[in-house]
């Protein structure tokens, strides 16, 4: 199949697409990487009536250290982040997720920004962005604003953007050199979303204790989760085996993951249980 017809505009600055989404409305999409929405629009899934291209807009494609944080701009390729040397330094999480999205020619397309804004619930950078507390900067016709990246993500395919907004940089804090970073999957393929997925950041006291413990977890639900009941278990001890297999345990309760042709809830419940422990063990090395 082919898309639908569609008006297209390519604007040279972000208030130019702004205004163009204020006056399309609900008949506008953005098309960043493409590599979310073509798709979708080749088999009328999505047939939006004009498509505002953000390629020819200067200056969103960056990272950059700014203030003690790393800043993104929405238009950077997965394959930037893969290869930055300051990431792989400074948030070595986020290359190793940036690593694993589709294939090199989605890498070298597809973009942080579009990625994050189709909000897809079993992608890749959801669960990483939740652990790192990122925040966003959504650009709209009056300001900008700051939304975290828990508060971002509302829903399979729908987030906190209002529809004359931009997501046009995303910030995360530097973490200190106590702290370590670990995100897994399973996919069927490589190249496929994931079917369960990790993101773990472990910080490690004086004492050689775990003082902080992020555990989010990908592809269970509509939206990143949260592991509150592990992370509260590796909180305050030295991680052993036992503690950790026990931490994994608590991660999948409570889960009520999707059935689909990749796998049923329940085996995802039990797939949650080993990435999560695979995952602490390997950010608890890295530090250890």
């Amino acid at each position: 199949m082919i898309p639908r017809a569609f008006d297209y505009f390519d604007p040279a600055s972000i208030p130019e697409a702004v205004d163009l989404l204020g006056k399309y409305g609900d008949d506008a999409k953005l098309l960043a990487g493409g590599q979310s929405l073509l798709p979708l629009m080749k088999i009328r899934l999505a047939s939006p009536k004009i498509v505002v291209d953000l390629w020819r807009i200067p200056d969103l494609a960056y990272i950059r250290e700014e203030n003690g944080a790393i800043v993104i701009g929405a238009m950077t390729t997965h394959y930037m982040l893969q290869t930055s040397n300051e990431l792989q330094t400074k948030l070595p999480i986020l290359a190793q997720a940036a690593g694993v999205v589709g294939d090199p020619l989605v890498r070298n397309l597809g973009t942080i920004g579009g990625s994050a804004a189709h909000a897809a619930p079993n992608a890749d950078y959801p669960a990483v962005l939740v652990a790192l507390d990122a925040v966003f900067n959504l650009t709209g016709p009056a300001a900008t604003r700051k939304v975290s990246a828990a508060d971002f993500f509302k829903d399979s395919f729908t987030t906190a953007l209002d529809p004359a907004e931009i997501l046009a940089e995303v910030r995360i804090s530097i973490p200190p050199d106590d702290r370590a970073g670990v995100y897994l999957k399973l996919s069927r393929r490589g190249t496929d979303f994931a079917v369960v997925s990790a993101a773990v950041i472990l910080r490690k006291d004086e004492n050689g204790r775990c003082a902080d413990a992020r555990v989010v977890l990908g592809g269970v639900g509509t939206v990143p989760v949260r592991a509150k009941a592990a992370e509260d278990l590796l909180n305050g001890e030295s991680l052993t085996p036992d503690l950790i297999n026990r931490a994994a345990k608590a991660a999948a309760q409570g889960l009520e993951p999707p059935s689909d042709v990749h796998g049923d809830s329940q085996y995802r419940i039990d797939v949650s249980k080993v990435y999560v422990r695979r995952a602490v063990e390997a950010a608890w090395r890295h530090i250890s």
